[in-house]
């Protein structure tokens, strides 16, 4: 019986992770947002040095080790594109083999992967796989680190210190994890070995010195990390935690975000809940808080997603923490399990209700993840938002990662202003320089900025004014933030989009040789100079109009 049960279990676990892979691989996009790791990892791997502008070191991405990663793959691609989907894809298929491996030997009689089969329908996660971003990468780490932390496992701060170099959050996790193992160390905790799963008292003479070094080098790996940001920006935090979360509070947004969850994965709602109460009870009730350290980190995680508004993209902040809340919950369920083995204790009347819905349960888990419900499907255009919050992939799909339809040469001599989801056409074309002017991702003053008082969409409130754009000498405009300026506009044929671009700087020598390129159409920007008694053959600007 157990022969069967074992290979069952094998089986089902392989059924289920194939399904998830191939759903991934089949669902494959890229956001926009990758395009600026993108253009960080070609600069390193061409010797520019892993900045966005020549000579600007501003860190204008979150995403330190995938960057570094997706550098490396230059070495063998000339785009990191591909190569950014099949690593996303990696570290999803490496988080359900993990979390295989940690259910097989949690119940190793059990017959049907419920927790496997829980993860592997998640439908974000699915979607996530091959944004192109480094959600999964980092959800990995994180996950691995905590499942190990709870088992006090050191090694669980291998993990986290690839989870705080990956993103910033990730620091959350690995301070609180350096507090634990020294105060573990003070106290003469059992905590397990590195190398050993058999408890061992840390002030045992053997071990101190080992878990010493070991919580050195852990510290200081991401100090060294640190201090390369500040000596190589001039800053401890990332430029875009300004340009993102770096202003006043938006917990009303945050909440909104909290709820598209909900909404979303409303059968999950029972198993946040009750997870989160599993979280509370040691801290509150047991007065465990040593011991809940990971717990304590996970809600001061939820707490400051919802402080700073959450993201813009749905689902992209929750996502690390899901696997780790569903496992607390299925590690409660399965101590229920066992309990309920014992005849006696089927005496106690909680006890028999449970018994009798083990099964209801069960699927309840299963189906906590799987059921996904789009909070904007009433909408008639799915590219529609939720108070600020959309499903990224709805706006691309596939059609990011194509690579064709974009004239590489043709903004070269050109000083251009683009706006969030146009990265992907700074990255194709290479212009001269490039501003971010939505946010100031990649630049210093922009981020820093706090004019507007009034919030909006998360991450989309910091527009550069008419006179920066002046400053930086702007040519193009890839979308009209200006509209009462009555810009003039040339038109470029992308795929089967004309897409009009505007102008705040008119060259002739440069427009000249631009405008008899094939799928340029000029003929707009003559005619309204021609209207405005301009003479084409000198230089213009429209900053004033």
């Amino acid at each position: 019986m157990k022969f069967i049960s074992n290979h069952l279990f094998k089986i089902l676990s392989f059924i289920a992770i194939s399904a998830s892979i191939y759903e991934s691989w089949m669902k494959r996009w890229v956001c926009d947002d990758a395009f600026i790791s993108y253009i960080y990892a070609r600069n390193l791997r061409e010797g520019l040095g892993l900045i966005f502008q020549v000579g600007e070191y501003v860190e204008g991405y979150t995403n330190f080790l995938w960057t570094i990663l997706l550098s490396l793959s230059l070495f063998v691609l000339d785009s990191p594109i591909v190569f950014s989907q099949v690593f996303g894809i990696l570290f999803f298929l490496f988080l359900l083999i993990f979390f295989f491996g940690e259910e097989r030997n949690l119940r190793p009689y059990t017959v049907l992967p419920i927790f496997v089969v829980h993860l592997a329908s998640f439908y974000h996660g699915i979607l996530f796989a091959t944004s192109g971003l480094e959600t999964m990468m980092f959800t990995f780490f994180l996950s691995v680190g905590l499942v190990q932390w709870n088992k006090k496992y050191r090694i669980a701060g291998i993990w986290l210190l690839f989870a705080a170099i990956t993103r910033p959050e990730g620091a959350l996790f690995l301070f609180g994890f350096l507090v634990w193992f020294l105060f573990s160390i003070y106290k003469g905790s059992k905590t397990n070995s590195l190398v050993e799963n058999t408890a061992q008292n840390q002030r045992d003479p053997k071990y101190l010195i080992p878990n010493l070094i070991f919580i050195f080098i852990i510290g200081l790996a991401f100090l060294i990390s640190i201090g390369f940001r500040y000596s190589y920006y001039g800053d401890f935090l990332p430029n875009t935690f300004y340009a993102k979360a770096g202003r006043s509070t938006y917990v009303s947004q945050g909440f909104f975000y909290l709820l598209y969850w909900f909404r979303a994965y409303p059968f999950y709602i029972p198993i946040f809940i009750t997870s989160i109460i599993l979280i509370l009870k040691p801290i509150f009730l047991k007065r465990l808080i040593f011991d809940s350290i990971h717990y304590i980190c996970i809600l001061g995680y939820i707490f400051y997603v919802i402080i700073v508004g959450g993201d813009f993209m749905a689902m992209r902040f929750w996502l690390p923490i899901i696997p780790f809340l569903s496992w607390i919950f299925y590690l409660s369920f399965s101590s229920k399990l066992d309990e309920l083995q014992i005849e006696s204790n089927i005496k106690n009347t909680w006890n028999r209700i449970f018994k009798k819905n083990t099964f209801y349960i069960q699927f309840l888990f299963l189906s906590s993840l799987a059921i996904y419900i789009n909070p904007i499907r009433s909408v008639p255009n799915i590219t529609e938002l939720w108070h600020g919050i959309g499903e990224e992939r709805m706006f691309y799909e596939n059609s990011l990662s194509l690579g064709s339809g974009y004239d590489g040469e043709a903004f070269r001599d050109f000083r251009v202003a683009f706006y969030g989801a146009q990265a992907h056409f700074i990255y194709f074309m290479r212009p001269a320089y490039a501003l971010e002017a939505e946010t100031g991702l990649t630049d210093y003053l922009l981020a820093r900025e706090n004019r507007r008082l009034h919030r909006g969409r998360v991450g989309h409130e910091n527009s550069a004014s008419l006179e920066m754009l002046k400053v930086r000498e702007i040519d193009f405009l890839l979308a009209n933030k200006f509209p009462d300026l009555n810009l003039p506009s040339i038109i470029y044929q992308f795929r089967n989009f004309s897409w009009q671009i505007y102008v705040l700087k008119y060259n002739p020598k440069k427009f000249q040789s631009l405008c008899t390129r094939e799928k340029w159409d000029c003929s707009l920007l003559y005619k309204e100079l021609e209207k405005r008694k301009l003479d084409i053959n000198k230089n213009h600007g429209f900053y004033n109009d």
